[in-house]
């Protein structure tokens, strides 16, 4: 009970955030997202903890390009926010969100690495690092390793641009 009370907690603050920041941008008459940057993505994930069973999971998120801070020639910057089932027997969900690095490596594949936090079942930091293929300029496919304080995921997600 005590997490879905934090995570409901955590909703409503990023919510309360994103309204004051909406009506800010709405005073200067700036859309406060180019939808351009926006993707939106959904994944499976192979979830272990020291001591039990693997489990499968899912999440869904929502990726936005910052490319007005991306870092060098060639590496992207973004920052991801999403909802995640571990797939645990017990209540095993969480919110999170990171910034997230990428690059091209050449015909199709990419490189990617993450830092931020899960909010949650398994809160504290996060940090995880993978392939990308893009399949055309609308869609990429991924697969990462991603490092949690308790849970360890083997995940493979699918990103779509709007």
């Amino acid at each position: 009970m005590r997490n879905t009370s934090s995570l409901l907690a955590s909703a409503a603050a990023i919510f309360l955030t994103v309204l004051l920041a909406s009506s800010v941008q709405a005073a200067e008459k700036k859309p406060l997202l180019d939808k351009g940057k926006l993707s939106i993505g959904v994944g499976i994930s192979n979830n272990s903890v020291g001591g039990s069973d693997d489990e499968l999971g899912y999440q869904f998120f929502a990726d936005y390009d910052l490319t007005q801070l991306n870092l060098m020639e060639g590496v992207n910057s973004s920052v991801e926010f999403g909802v995640m089932d571990y797939g645990f027997s017990r209540d095993s969900t969480g919110i999170w969100g990171t910034y997230v690095i990428d690059g091209h490596i050449g015909a199709g594949f990419g490189w990617l690495a993450r830092l931020g936090l899960d909010i949650g079942d398994d809160s504290g930091l996060m940090l995880g690092g993978g392939a990308s293929f893009s399949v055309n300029k609308k869609i990429d496919l991924r697969l990462e390793y991603v490092v949690r304080d308790d849970v360890d995921s083997l995940q493979f997600n699918f990103l779509y641009r709007l």
